[in-house]
């Protein structure tokens, strides 16, 4: 596979850019830049095999996970200059954990298999779900599909999955913030999803956090965007506190996750964490806390 498939057009680059400002104007921070389809998908239903326990399924991942390190290799060298700083922080860890990670591109994934390890679990959207090759090394090599629809008896499947791999010592990739936002360099508020798992389960949390640094040439040779350069931050593992109870200790890791990465963001960027929000009644307190100078009067509209 050529990788520079990957990069996109200057116009659907602005147009992401654009509809960044827009939803952060809005404070819609867990909104999709593009509208999802699932042409070319396969449905995830009763049938998804999420286990993978079979023989022939350990077979596929031996081969499958063979040809994902060479996309690895080719995507974090070529594309985005990968560079994984703080790996001592995975010292110690031996039971299962959930990562959290900042979901900036298409690419991602590949960063933060080079900082845990090429075998991980991960857990996405159903419309990822893609028919063909990439398809069946997505499904061979640790995806974890949500059903859109949560269907119960789908959705009771993907929650035997989620504590039979933490069970298994397996460390899962949850992305808190919900939907990609393409080179976005700011931390944008999580949902509960990843830590409620963490503390149902008392896992860690272990935050990565990438940064970008914009490369010289916007365009490459053939006038496609050319993807940053990444770092990938591995912060410090975030335990459940055991006198806390589940809901309290879903707070408590999602508020910590937040300012581990607001922390890394304010020291890596040298400047403080602000948003660019109309701040209203209805804003969350999460974004209220470091939204601009800006507030609606909503007696005036």
């Amino acid at each position: 596979m050529d990788i520079n498939i990957l990069k996109e057009s200057p116009a659907d680059f602005a147009d992401a850019l654009q509809k960044q400002k827009e939803y952060e104007r809005a404070g819609k921070f867990n909104l999709d830049e593009n509208e999802n389809t699932y042409e070319g998908c396969d449905p995830v239903d009763e049938t998804f095999n999420y286990l993978r326990r079979r023989y022939r399924d350990r077979i596929k991942h031996f081969f499958y996970i063979r040809e994902l390190k060479k996309y690895c290799r080719k995507i974090n060298r070529s594309l985005t200059n990968l560079k994984v700083v703080g790996r001592t922080n995975l010292f110690g860890l031996f039971g299962g954990y959930i990562v959290t990670c900042n979901h900036i591109s298409k690419v991602d994934s590949f960063a933060v298999r080079a900082a845990v390890g090429i075998d991980i679990k991960f857990v996405a959207a159903d419309f990822n779900n893609w028919k063909g090759k990439m398809g069946n090394i997505a499904r061979n090599t640790g995806y974890l599909p949500i059903p859109a629809n949560l269907n119960l008896s789908v959705m009771r499947k993907f929650n035997h999955a989620m504590e039979y791999f933490l069970r298994k010592r397996w460390p899962i990739l949850i992305y808190p913030e919900q939907s990609m936002w393409r080179e976005y360099k700011k931390p944008r508020p999580l949902k509960p999803g990843a830590f409620h798992y963490a503390a149902k389960y008392h896992r860690p949390i272990v935050p990565l956090f990438i940064t970008i640094e914009d490369k010289p040439e916007h365009l490459d040779e053939v006038g496609r965007v050319n993807f940053g350069n990444y770092t990938i931050h591995i912060l410090p593992p975030i335990y459940p506190r055991k006198e806390l109870d589940e809901r309290a200790n879903v707070d408590y890791l999602m508020s910590a996750n937040f300012e581990a990465w607001r922390r890394c963001y304010e020291r890596t960027y040298g400047i403080p964490l602000r948003y660019d929000t109309i701040v209203d009644e209805n804003t969350p307190a999460i974004i209220k806390q470091y939204a601009q100078a800006q507030t609606t009067d909503v007696n005036n509209k």
